[in-house]
């Protein structure tokens, strides 16, 4: 696994790059393979003239190895969820799309180095590519899995079992998964497959015990021979942007709202993910929240350790202070409901500083207020354009990516409105 050194050096390089110029998980899915979807001309009019033009080529990069997101067909055809996304909002901006070819092990050095446009290929949205780019809401949710032999079943029957000596993990090379393994299962032994299509073979040829996968793919991989464990993560997948291009991230999360809306993303999620992927706008509004409030949690440790390094406190009331006025103001439609659930996040925030394991090197505290600052401008729109929810709801959503938690009890209050409510207190 690369260093933490490594992370600081791509960070500077995207802060030099920006000067210069936000119910339960289905285990397996059952949508996949289908036509792409063709929405009515009124509806690619209506959508394409809310957009602003844009005359220049849209870059996408894209792996084009992981279905149901991404795949290339022995013609070059692609398809996919994130193809489909891709090639609606290119229609609606009146640009030319233009596919540029990516890997999992150069996504870091592309994103950091502005070479593309926008990435979509069922990115996982995780701190260290926070610190280079720059996230959209999240498009779907899956959660990491493992699948084994059926015939070792009962030796691996749940996902800790893995996590011993001589255990053999096929994972796909460079990605979320590699790095989610390698975290998760210290004592096996994790095998690196250049290839995704390379991962279940290593497992059915005996190579490895396990094949890493998720819930989005697994069920393309599934036989009568092999079976798959419960979910171990809970991961959400977006659109990574360069930090130069946030006049563009802008204007496609603004689209990707009015897609949630219009009900056109959430047919097009079934139908590459299946009926268990399904959202009304509301709950998708609800997991961008929650997932852009991990991706915060997540750059704790690092914000931890770089105070450390230069001798400041966790307590900082005068960057609170900061913090919560450009919220304020970035949240015109209820600022007082946004000041509220900020002051919760950075209680969780000092929480999680106080418990974080130390980090070796630590980007500088510049560096990861700037990440901090590029999900608070997707988090406060969020918030400004929120639907109604319940609190219950809320709390559904809530406690499924940050855990249950006081803090996560009065974020669901908080977020929500008058509706059906549990009757007890939640866990210290």
């Amino acid at each position: 696994m690369r260093s933490f050194s490594n992370w600081l050096r791509l960070a500077l390089l995207a802060t030099v790059a920006l000067t210069s110029a936000c119910g339960s998980l289905p285990l397996f899915s059952k949508g996949g393979a289908g036509e792409t979807s063709q929405p009515s001309a009124d509806s690619r009019s209506a959508a394409a003239a809310s957009i602003a033009k844009r005359s220049a080529p849209l870059q996408v990069a894209s792996t084009g190895d992981y279905a149901p997101f991404t795949t290339i067909d022995a013609q070059g055809v692609r398809s996919g969820l994130d193809v489909e996304v891709a090639e609606r909002f290119a229609h609606d901006l009146g640009a030319p799309l233009a596919w540029l070819p990516l890997t999992w092990s150069n996504l870091d050095a592309a994103t950091a180095s502005g070479s593309f446009d926008v990435a979509m290929s069922g990115v996982t949205l995780r701190a260290d590519r926070a610190l280079l780019g720059r996230f959209t809401r999240p498009l779907a949710t899956t959660g990491a899995v493992a699948i084994v032999r059926a015939a070792s079943a009962r030796r691996f029957a749940a996902p800790e079992a893995l996590d011993q000596p001589g255990v053999r993990l096929a994972v796909n090379a460079g990605g979320h998964l590699e790095r989610l393994a390698r975290e998760r299962f210290r004592r096996a032994t994790v095998l690196p497959q250049a290839s995704n299509a390379d991962v279940p073979l290593a497992l059915r040829d005996g190579r490895a015990d396990a094949a890493i996968s998720d819930t989005a793919e697994a069920h393309l991989w599934l036989s009568a021979d092999f079976v798959a464990l419960p979910p171990f993560s809970v991961d959400h997948k977006g659109a990574l942007l360069p930090v130069d291009r946030a006049e563009l991230a802008t204007q496609l999360d603004t689209w990707l709202r009015a897609r949630e809306a219009d009900g056109w993303l959430n047919a097009a999620r079934v139908r590459w993910l299946g009926p268990g992927a399904s959202l009304d706008a509301a709950a998708a509004a609800r997991e961008a929240v929650a997932a852009l409030i991990q991706l915060r949690l997540d750059l704790m440790p690092s914000i931890a350790a770089a105070k450390r390094a230069a001798g400041q406190p966790i307590e900082d009331p005068a960057q609170e202070a900061r913090v919560l006025e450009r919220v304020r103001a970035a949240v015109p439609a209820d600022p007082a409901r946004a000041e509220a659930v900020y002051k919760l996040l950075f209680a969780m925030a000092k929480q999680a500083q106080r418990d974080a394991a130390p980090v070796d090197v630590p980007p500088s505290l510049e560096v990861l207020r700037a990440a901090l600052g590029r999900i608070d401008e997707t988090l406060c729109a969020e918030l400004e354009q929120l639907p109604a929810s319940a609190a219950d709801s809320w709390f559904t959503t809530l406690t499924r990516t940050l855990g249950r938690s006081a803090d996560v009890y009065r974020l669901g209050a908080t977020l929500g409105v008058a509706g059906s409510w549990w009757t007890d207190t939640p866990d210290q």
